[in-house]
C-alpha cells in the first residue's frame, strides 16, 4: 500500500518562502494562517556559526492525536497516512489543535481577509471557512488528481521531495537513500541537514513529545481532569452543533478552556470518535448489504 511522505532538504533551503506563499495562494488562507512555516535558527560559534532555515509543517502522523481526539470524524487519515479535513463535519470545537504536538493546526475564528472590506479571488475559497479548523493536508486532491503538493512545486530550490515512500522505486525512496536522509520517528516527514547541525534544532519523535505531554501532569490530576473534560466535551459538542445553525459562534477563550491540552482531551473525545467511527463502519456494511456470512 502506498504511503505519502516529504523529505524537507535544509542543505539547499534558501528562505525564501515561496513554500508558504505557494499554499497560501493556493488555498486562501486568512491572515496569520499559513500551513508552512519557516524558521530562522542558530548554531556554532565564531567563524564556525551557520544561520539556516528549518522547515515545518503538519507531520501528518502514524498515530496522529488529532485523529484520535476529534469528536466527529472531521479529521481522519487517508488510506495513503495523510492526515485530511472534512470541513462540512468539523464543529469548531479546537480539540484537534490542542492535541496536536507539532502545533500545526490552526482554528479559524475570526472573519478577516487580506484586505479590509474585501475579498481577494484567491479568497473567495477560504472565506467560506470559519470556525472549523484548517491544516496541511499533502494537497492530498491534487495528489490524487496526479499532481505534486503546491509547497513542492514551487520551490526554487527544489529542497521539498514528496512521493510514496513504500515504492522503492519512487523519487523519494531513492532521495531518501541517497542524501541519508532521516525520518522524524512517528511521523511521515524526512529531513536531510547540513553538515555540522544539531538534530535537536528540528521536531522531536511524536513518542517524544506525546510522553513529555503526559509527564507534565501526576496521574490524579490527569484524571480529574479528563472527567471533568469528557462532560465538558459532550456538552461543548452539543453546543458547537446548536450554533453552528446559528449566526452565534464558540469564543476562543471558551474553546480553550473546554479543550485543555492533548493528555486532557484523550481520554474524553476518544470515546466519542470510536463511537463515531463504529456508526460509520456499520452504515458500511449496510451499504454492502450486510457483512459477508456465506
Amino acid at each position: 500500500m502506498s504511503k505519502y511522505g516529504m523529505v524537507l532538504n535544509l542543505d539547499r533551503c534558501i528562505g525564501c518562502y515561496a513554500c508558504v506563499v505557494a499554499c497560501k495562494m493556493c488555498y486562501g488562507t486568512r491572515p496569520g494562517v499559513n500551513y508552512n512555516a519557516v524558521n530562522t535558527v542558530e548554531y556554532g560559534e565564531g567563524a564556525d556559526a551557520r544561520q539556516r532555515y528549518v522547515l515545518t509543517m503538519c507531520m501528518h502522523c502514524d498515530n496522529a492525536p488529532c485523529v484520535e481526539v476529534c469528536p466527529t470524524g472531521a479529521t481522519y487519515k487517508t488510506d495513503e497516512g495523510a492526515v485530511v479535513m472534512d470541513y462540512e463535519a468539523c464543529i469548531g470545537c479546537g480539540a484537534c489543535v490542542g492535541a496536536c504536538p507539532y502545533g500545526a493546526r490552526h482554528l479559524v475564528k475570526d472573519d478577516v481577509t487580506s484586505f479590509e472590506g474585501s475579498v481577494a479571488p484567491y479568497e473567495e475559497e477560504s472565506s467560506e471557512r470559519l470556525d472549523v479548523v484548517e491544516k496541511c493536508t499533502f494537497c492530498y486532491e491534487r495528489v490524487k488528481a496526479g499532481q505534486q503538493p503546491m509547497c513542492t512545486t514551487f520551490c526554487p530550490g527544489q529542497c521539498r521531495i514528496f512521493g510514496d515512500v513504500e515504492d522503492p522505486e519512487s523519487d523519494i525512496s531513492k532521495y531518501i537513500t541517497e542524501k541519508g536522509a532521516f525520518n522524524i520517528e512517528g511521523t511521515s516527514i524526512w529531513y536531510v541537514i547540513p553538515e555540522g547541525m544539531d538534530r535537536g534544532l528540528l521536531p522531536k519523535p511524536l513518542a517524544e513529545l506525546i510522553g513529555a505531554s503526559a509527564g507534565s501532569e501526576s496521574t490524579d490530576e490527569t484524571t480529574a481532569a479528563a472527567e471533568t473534560t469528557g462532560a465538558a466535551s459532550e456538552a461543548a459538542t452539543t453546543e458547537a452543533a446548536q450554533e453552528a445553525s446559528s449566526d452565534g459562534g464558540t469564543g476562543s477563550g471558551a474553546t480553550i478552556g473546554i479543550v485543555g491540552g492533548a493528555a486532557v482531551l484523550a481520554g474524553a473525545a476518544v470515546a466519542l470518535n470510536a463511537k463515531n467511527k463504529k456508526a460509520k463502519a456499520e452504515e458500511k456494511k449496510d451499504d454492502k448489504g450486510g457483512t459477508d456470512n456465506a
